[in-house]
């Protein structure tokens, strides 16, 4: 292959090379009047001549383009060479912009001292500048002469002197647009980055290994790809971005190949920055053997040893995964990453921002008062940058719908921010259907007086918190099976409107995650509402408990690892509060608590004649309501209810007709199946 490169040298590139320079010397000879081959004896252009002149730097690069392309057929047998860009090689592209700024400056002399008319001039000035427009359109758009091929479809690959197989490049390169200028709040966090990419950057003493690597972890969504785009901004240093699907391939060993190719684009761009998105799909734990084959352990295997390779070089490793859990544990360690930063969710002076530049851009002509913006991003702390410019998205669709429904527009309020949030979390979080209200529940005026405090909290958190109020974090019910727990809860969160979700201690006990999938749904659905049933094996004091895993991690959510996050409610009912965990009753935790009892005779009749004549049903001449609670005994509203409908269900099956009459036998009869023998 030498040897060919050298004969097309001869061959094709000395002789352009030569005439080039003969031009320039006869050029400067004697008179500067006379340029032979390009122009008359009396100093006039001859179009003909004059064209060949111009070909120069023209002809100079194709022939370098020939001599790549030729080489790469001749050594290879395929189409790899036609895929080579113009600006693939850097020496290249150098060589381009001199050529063409030397004839550019050629010519400015001739133009200069050469003796012929001003008319005489315009033809080949314009011809320089069409020159160096053809030539900087080359440069900047990797024309490829026509012979484009994509990396994809290509069967065959060139090979260099090593023996390697030599593929386009993989990394996209772009010059950063951004610096931490433009990117609202989380000042620790850019300071925190700034100096971590000063500390890489900075010159390298004597005898001191070199710190690079910055790992970018944390939840989706929260800008980390935008984040290192910054920084590169900061730094000035390109931008070369790598994912996953740029080295996916259907031919073995080639993703390897390919993850070579980007850190060698890299290092020929140096001093730069590689910023690799999702290296959780590059990098997976090698523990977790299940779905992996060899070549994914090739891929690691060979990114672990680029990422130590490269620091020989000024080439600034960045990398963001949303899943620090699943890397591999020898790329977490120092000497491949020495910073790792969580990148958390935007702080109150971030979501403000935010949210101003997406009403600006989406909504321009809507007034929103500043106190309302700052009332809103203090409500939605922990929620993502995405879920925040999606709500300024979607207000527009908001306000056409508010609009033709005969609502006012402006100025925006916290409802409008509020409604706009919850059209984008759509249906998974339902808010409760036919439950019935808190003031149709029958209750004791302690417990009615306790939930009426917190639904009156939870309906205005704006006012409340602004007069110096606070929401609760935990409310524990607690009392007898069957008093109503249940159902005061989905009444309190239909009444104030929030998501309600729910389920069980003990499925939450054995599996700790699952707490955490309910938590991190109740964070992205907010306001929103947390029941946890029959909670005694979660809240059980964790001296006498098995689950001790989950009760710390629900410790842990309700604490907040960084920040509280506001409007999430958590709501458990136990029947034994002497039980539970000392630490989740300290203040704010379950730090509320609303007691329910069982019914006195008297509200028990008031509950059960509601219950009644809903029914339509009657009761028989010789049974009274008052007779129906004496026949029951103390009982719950859950057993009493249970009571009357199997009575009712006894009646209708021993009847053709509509009307319902229940007898003192139906009742004799439902009282033994719900209680059983009671003796």
């Amino acid at each position: 292959m030498f040897a060919t490169f050298a004969l097309m040298v001869v061959l094709v590139v000395f002789p352009l090379v030569g005439i080039w320079l003969t031009w320039v010397v006869n050029a400067f000879q004697g008179t500067m009047t006379t340029f032979d081959w390009s122009l008359g004896d009396k100093g006039q252009v001859l179009p003909t001549r004059g064209l060949l002149f111009l070909s120069g730097p023209v002809a100079f690069l194709l022939a370098f383009h020939l001599l790549r392309f030729v080489t790469a057929l001749l050594g290879s047998g395929g189409e790899a060479g036609v895929a080579i860009p113009m600006t693939a090689s850097v020496g290249l592209s150098a060589a381009s912009a001199w050529v063409v700024k030397f004839y550019g400056a050629t010519f400015a002399i001739w133009l200069a001292l050469a003796d012929h008319g001003p008319h005489e001039r315009y033809w080949p000035f314009a011809s320089v500048i069409a020159l160096g427009i053809a030539s900087w359109w080359l440069v900047k758009s990797e024309f490829l002469y026509g012979f484009k091929a994509k990396p994809s479809q290509l069967r065959v690959r060139a090979q260099n002197d090593a023996g390697e197989v030599a593929v386009p490049e993989v990394a996209r390169v772009i010059v950063p647009k951004i610096t931490f200028k433009d990117i609202h709040g989380n000042t620790d966090l850019k300071k925190r980055l700034l100096s971590a990419g000063h500390a890489i950057t900075a010159p390298r003493a004597e005898g001191v290994k070199p710190r690079n690597g910055i790992l970018l972890g944390g939840d989706p969504g929260n800008g980390k790809t935008v984040l290192a785009e910054a920084l590169a901004g900061e730094l000035k240093l390109p931008f070369l971005t790598l994912t996953h699907s740029d080295v996916a391939s259907q031919w073995v060993g080639e993703r390897t190949v390919r993850i070579k190719a980007a850190f060698d684009q890299a290092i020929r761009n140096q001093p730069c920055m590689l910023f690799i998105d999702e290296i959780d799909s590059f990098l997976p734990s090698r523990g977790d053997s299940a779905g992996q084959n060899k070549e994914d352990s090739d891929v690691v295997n060979s990114l672990l040893t680029l990422l130590v390779d490269v620091r020989r070089h000024r080439v600034v490793i960045v990398a963001a995964t949303n899943y620090m859990d699943r890397l591999d544990g020898a790329a977490i360690r120092e000497g491949r990453f020495d910073f790792k930063i969580e990148v958390s969710p935007p702080d109150q002076d971030a979501r403000v921002g935010l949210l101003q530049s997406g009403i600006k851009a989406h909504t321009p002509k809507a007034q929103v008062s500043p106190d309302v913006l700052r009332s809103v991003a203090l409500r939605w702390n922990g929620f993502s940058v995405k879920r925040i410019l999606a709500v300024t998205e979607e207000m527009p669709s908001y306000l056409a719908d508010k609009v033709g429904a005969g609502g006012r527009t402006e100025p925006l309020t916290f409802d409008d921010f509020m409604n706009a949030l919850r059209r984008i979390q759509g249906q998974r979080g339902a808010k409760p259907e036919n439950v019935k209200s808190l003031s149709e529940m029958v209750f004791p005026d302690f417990t009615r007086n306790a939930l009426a405090m917190i639904a009156s909290r939870l309906a205005d958190p704006v006012r409340v918190e602004r007069l110096g109020g606070s929401l609760p974090t935990g409310v524990l019910f607690f009392g007898p099976p069957g008093t109503g727990k249940t159902a005061a809860c989905k009444a309190l969160a239909k009444e104030v409107g929030w998501t309600f979700l729910i389920a069980t201690g003990a499925d939450l006990a054995r599996d700790s995650k699952a707490l955490e999938k309910l938590y991190t749904k109740a964070k992205e659905l907010r306001p929103a509402l947390i029941f946890i049933d029959e909670a005694d094996e979660l809240l059980r004091s964790r001296e006498y408990s098995q689950n001790t895993e989950a009760t710390n991690k629900l410790l842990t959510l309700m604490e907040g690892v960084n920040d509280r996050v506001r409007d999430v409610l958590w709501v458990a009912a136990t029947n034994n509060p002497d039980q539970i965990d000392p630490a989740l009753l300290r203040g704010g935790r379950f730090t509320e608590k609303v007691e329910f009892v069982r019914p006195s005779g008297t509200q028990l009749v008031a509950h059960l004649t509601q219950w009644l004549a809903h029914r339509k049903v009657a009761m028989a001449q010789d049974l009274s309501v008052e007779e129906l609670v004496q026949l029951m005994g103390d009982q719950s509203i859950a057993n009493a209810e249970a009571i009357c409908q199997h009575a009712v269900n006894r009646a209708i099956s021993q009847t053709d007709g509509d009307q319902i009459v229940i007898s003192r036998g139906d009742v004799d009869v439902a009282i033994q199946t719900v209680l059983g023998d009671r003796g």
